[in-house]
């Protein structure tokens, strides 16, 4: 596998981009305007306090032991000891995050996960890992030295005694030096370790999630009963045998049939995939809900947007909102909104009363707000 080396590709361009995703690692020199991105750090510490982000504080450097907190913390406080603060969903508290996401469009918006924050002091770092998702690593401020590869494999061993699963050093891929506006991007699997090298070190990264096999089925398992369940081991034209305790590959074999026939039934499939991509990353209400009158105010308002923790995705003009079904037959205006994360009053106000009454939940529950700017 060769590291590719890319300079003034845009993050935004899956023209090129697309070659690399879920494949090979790529550096992207100059990719991205990270002025505007760049928090003050001195607002940092109260995130981690007064917020209820999940958050995160590992002390230590390679080949000694790390240590882990967890937030959110009552105080915080530097440590002595090299040190990174691990924030995530910063999307929730930060618009230009949510917009740059939104602005990597060759990636379909339901495979986003949340926009982390890494903070460290020089020499701070997280480990020599690997992720079994696809992450964009984007450093805004300060510089960070990144060994990448190789990829891991059913071989590779965690470390033991370590609070997160690290991996042993191995010849890397490459190594680089990311300086504010280079990305790194990794596919899963792809082992890599970076070290701050300056104070107050800032990489913004932007992940994406992959349902496990596990989720789907724990999935299946939970609308199973809402469904058809005639669907059942059969095993007509048994072969005779005189070990009546045995399992046969001919009873495996059917045991796999049993649960395709049912992820064959109608929108099972589609329910499963659907209902897990769209729920929230953070299991908390986007916003309080409104107790005034609706539609006063859809006719004050002229443009709305979906709130940065809510997911809507769609398949087949079925369309899903934070993990529920909301109804079929949807219309051009929703999905547009789903597309989008748009859309104008005009709109809401030209829907039947379903799908109106449908909207006027997502503005109550605050999953659709007035849209603050119109520059995106």
């Amino acid at each position: 596998m060769i590291v590719a080396r890319l300079k003034d590709v845009s993050l935004f361009n899956g023209r090129i981009l697309s070659q690399f995703w879920q494949t090979s690692p790529v550096i992207l020199e100059q990719a991205v305007e990270v002025d505007a991105l760049i928090p003050d750090p001195s607002t940092l510490p109260q995130i981690l306090t007064k917020t209820d982000l999940p958050s995160r504080l590992l002390t230590g450097v390679e080949g000694e032991t790390f240590t882990l907190a967890h937030g959110p913390f009552e105080m915080f406080k530097t440590p002595k000891k090299p040190w990174t603060a691990i924030i995530h969903a910063l999307e929730h508290l930060f618009p230009e995050y949510e917009k740059i996401r939104r602005s990597i469009k060759w990636i379909p918006s339901w495979r986003f996960e949340d926009c982390m924050l890494s903070w460290a002091s020089v020499d701070g770092s997280v480990g020599r890992h690997f992720d079994q998702f696809s992450v964009f690593l984007i450093q805004l401020n300060g510089r960070r030295h990144w060994e990448i590869g190789p990829v891991a494999n059913r071989h590779t061993l965690t470390l033991i005694n370590q609070p997160i699963a690290l991996v042993e050093r191995a010849e890397p891929l490459t190594s680089w030096t990311a300086n504010p506006g280079d990305v790194l991007y990794l596919p899963p699997n792809v082992i890599h370790h970076g070290v701050s090298l300056d104070p107050d070190c800032m990489t913004l990264s932007i992940g994406f999630r992959a349902p496990d096999a596990g989720a789907l089925l724990e999935g299946a398992i939970e609308t199973i009963n809402a469904n058809n369940q005639t669907i059942r081991f059969s095993d007509p034209k048994r072969p005779h045998t005189c070990a009546p305790a045995e399992i046969l590959v001919s009873d495996l074999q059917e045991a796999k049939a049993t649960i395709i026939r049912y992820l064959d039934e109608p929108h099972v499939l589609e329910y499963l995939l659907a209902t897990r991509v769209t729920t929230p990353y953070l299991d908390m209400e986007l916003n309080a809900e409104i107790d005034d009158e609706i539609d006063p105010l859809i006719d004050s308002v002229t443009q709305w947007e979906l709130d940065s923790g809510c997911r809507m995705a769609y398949v087949n003009q079925t369309l899903y909102v934070n993990g529920e079904r909301i109804g079929v037959q949807t219309p051009p205006e929703l999905l547009h909104l789903a597309n989008t994360r748009t859309c104008r009053s005009s709109d809401i106000r030209n829907l039947e009363k379903f799908w109106y009454d449908a909207v006027v939940e997502f503005i109550r529950t605050g999953s659709l707000v007035p849209r603050a700017n119109h520059d995106s």
